[in-house]
C-alpha cells in the first residue's frame, strides 16, 4: 500500500507528537497537575445559624426532650425567582439540630407533589405500628421584591486625549419565608409556632469604565469592574436554618432565642413568654412545670394537672432559687424565670446513683410459645408492676399494667422474625413515664397505632426516671429500632444508668 506525501506528513507529525507526550518535563506536570486539581477545595457549609443548631441540639439533650415526630411537605418558590430545594435545607438544619439529642424525628416519606391526606395513608401503610407523625411542616418562599431600592453615583472626566468616568450602583432586594406547623391528625394549624422572617439582599457595582483614550494614534479602552452580591440562595438558607430553630423552639416551649443571641429582655420575646402563658389554662400550667422540675430533678411525680402537697412544696422551694418569694403560685414571674434561666440540678439527681455494680431483677417469666427473656436474677419480694399481653380477634395485641409501686415504666415490643426491638411507651402519644401505686395502664390504649399479637413484650421499672441518663442506643425515638439486642440487655442498660435495681416485667400470655 502507498502513501501519499500529505499521508506520510500526518504520521511523522503524530509520531513526534506522541514521542514528546511520552516524555513530558517535570515543568510540564507541575503545571498540568496544578490546573487538574483547584485550589478551591470543596467545604462543609457553615452558616450564620450553626451554632445556634447545636445550642438547641445541646438544649433539648440536657432537658431530656424526645418523640418529637415531624414530616414535611415539599416547600415550594411560589416566586419562582429563587431556584432552591428549601426542602433539603430544611432537613439539613434538622439533622444538624438533633445530633445529640435525638429529640426531633423527621420523616421525608412521600411523594414531593402529593395530596398531603394521600402522604399520610400511604405513610401509615408503611410505618411500624401504623403510626403517623404527629406534627407536619409546610413552608414557603413568599416574597422576593426586586430591586425595591436603587443608589447610583457617577463621576466623569474628559480631557483632550483622555475620557474617564467612575461610577457606583447599589440595589436592594427583599427575600422572605415563611413556615408553619399542623398537627396530622385533625390538619389544623398549631396556634404560635410559626415562622416568617425577611431578608434584604444587597448587590453592589462600583466601576472605572466607558473611558477612551487616544494615544499615538492607538485607542485604548480602560475598563475595571468590582462587583459584591449576596447571593439569594445563601439568604434563603439562613432563613431555613432559623425557622427550623424557631419552629422547634415554639413546639417544645424552648428559649430558643437565647441560640440566635436575642436578649431574654427583648420585647419580642417578652411577648412570646406572655402568650405561653396566657394560653395555658391552670391545669396545663401545673403539668408544664411538673415536667420541667422533672427534668432539672427537683421533681419525681406524676406530670399531671393535680396540684399536690409535694408538688407545692417543690414549687416554694424553685421560686427561692429562681429569685422570688416561696409564697406564691405559678404565676407570670415564676414562669418566665422558669423557661429562661437555667435551674441548677435538684436534690434528687445526688439520690439516684448507688454503689457498686447495678443488677437487675425480674418478675414472672412469660407464657406462651416461643422463649420469653429470662431473669437476670432472683426476684426478691413481690414485683412492682404486672404486664399482661392479650391478643384481640383481628390478630392485633393490648398490653396491660397493673402497678403495685410507684416507678417509672419503659414498655418494649419485639418482633418474632427480625428479633428487633423497639420502645412503644412512654411515646410521643403519652410521654409521661410515670405509674402510681395501684394504677392501671393500657397499650396502645386511646393512642393510634397498633401493636401485633406476634410480638413479645417486656417492661423495665425504674424507681426514679433516668432518661437523660441512658446510653445512646435507648434514647432513640419511640417505635425506632432499639440497638440492643434482648430485654435482658435493656434491663440491664437501665440498671446501669440507674446505679441500683432495675424490675424486668416479661408480659404474660393470657387469653381472651
Amino acid at each position: 500500500m502507498k502513501l501519499n506525501r500529505f499521508t506520510s506528513l500526518a504520521l511523522a507529525a503524530a509520531a513526534l507528537l506522541a514521542g514528546c507526550a511520552s516524555a513530558p518535563s517535570p515543568g510540564t506536570l507541575k503545571a498540568v497537575r496544578a490546573q487538574a486539581n483547584p485550589v478551591d477545595q470543596a467545604q462543609r457549609t457553615i452558616t450564620h445559624f450553626t451554632p445556634a443548631l447545636r445550642c438547641m441540639d445541646e438544649w433539648m439533650f440536657n432537658a431530656g426532650t424526645r418523640d418529637v415526630t415531624l414530616m414535611m411537605e415539599e416547600m415550594r418558590d411560589a416566586t419562582q425567582k429563587v431556584p432552591i430545594s428549601a426542602r433539603d435545607m430544611m432537613t439539613s438544619a434538622i439533622s444538624e439540630m438533633t445530633r445529640r439529642s435525638r429529640a426531633v424525628r423527621l420523616s421525608v416519606f412521600g411523594s414531593d407533589q402529593g395530596n398531603l391526606m394521600q402522604l399520610l395513608q400511604a405513610a401509615q401503610k408503611t410505618q411500624p405500628f401504623q403510626v403517623l407523625p404527629e406534627y407536619n411542616i409546610r413552608g414557603t418562599v413568599s416574597q422576593f421584591d426586586e430591586d425595591v431600592q436603587k443608589r447610583s453615583t457617577s463621576l466623569g472626566l474628559v480631557a483632550e486625549r483622555l475620557g474617564f468616568r467612575l461610577g457606583s450602583d447599589s440595589r436592594f432586594s427583599v427575600l422572605a419565608f415563611d413556615a408553619a406547623m399542623v398537627r396530622t391528625d385533625t390538619l389544623t394549624l398549631v396556634p404560635g409556632v410559626s415562622s416568617k422572617n425577611t431578608t434584604v439582599v444587597s448587590k453592589r457595582d462600583t466601576s472605572a469604565g466607558d473611558g477612551q483614550g487616544r494615544l499615538l494614534g492607538v485607542g485604548a479602552v480602560f475598563a475595571f469592574e468590582a462587583a459584591r452580591a449576596e447571593g439569594n440562595a445563601q439568604a434563603a438558607r439562613n432563613m431555613i436554618e432559623l425557622a427550623a430553630v424557631e419552629l422547634v423552639g415554639k413546639l417544645i416551649r424552648a428559649p430558643y432565642w437565647q441560640c440566635v443571641g436575642v436578649a431574654d429582655t427583648h420585647p419580642e420575646v417578652q411577648r412570646e413568654v406572655d402568650d405561653w402563658f396566657e394560653s395555658m389554662d391552670e391545669g396545663e400550667r401545673i403539668t408544664f412545670v411538673k415536667s420541667r422540675l422533672r427534668e432539672r430533678r427537683w421533681f419525681d411525680g406524676a406530670a399531671d394537672d393535680n396540684l399536690t402537697a409535694d408538688f407545692g412544696d417543690v414549687l416554694a422551694r424553685t421560686r427561692v432559687v429562681l429569685g422570688l418569694p416561696a409564697a406564691g403560685d405559678i404565676d407570670r414571674p415564676y414562669f418566665g424565670q422558669l423557661i429562661q434561666r437555667s435551674l441548677p440540678s435538684g436534690p434528687l439527681s445526688k439520690l439516684r446513683r448507688g454503689t457498686g455494680p447495678a443488677r437487675t431483677t425480674a418478675a414472672a417469666p412469660a407464657s406462651g410459645p416461643g422463649p420469653g427473656p429470662g431473669p437476670s436474677s432472683a426476684a426478691s419480694g413481690a414485683p412492682p408492676a404486672r404486664v399482661f399481653a392479650q391478643t384481640l380477634a383481628n390478630g392485633q395485641a393490648d398490653l396491660r399494667v397493673i402497678a403495685a409501686a410507684p416507678g417509672h415504666l419503659f414498655c418494649f415490643a419485639q418482633d418474632p422474625s427480625s428479633q428487633v426491638l423497639r420502645r412503644i411507651y412512654p411515646n410521643r402519644f403519652v410521654r409521661d413515664s410515670r405509674i402510681d401505686a395501684g394504677a392501671q395502664l393500657s397499650v396502645p390504649g386511646s393512642a393510634k397505632f397498633t401493636l401485633d399479637g406476634r410480638q413479645r413484650f417486656a417492661c423495665v421499672h425504674t424507681a426514679t426516671d433516668i432518661y437523660n441518663e441512658l446510653p445512646p442506643q435507648l434514647r432513640w425515638g419511640d417505635f425506632d429500632e432499639v440497638r440492643l439486642k434482648t430485654f435482658d440487655e435493656i434491663a440491664g442498660a437501665f440498671s446501669q444508668a440507674a446505679g441500683q435495681p432495675v424490675a424486668l416485667l416479661p408480659a404474660q400470655v393470657v387469653a381472651r
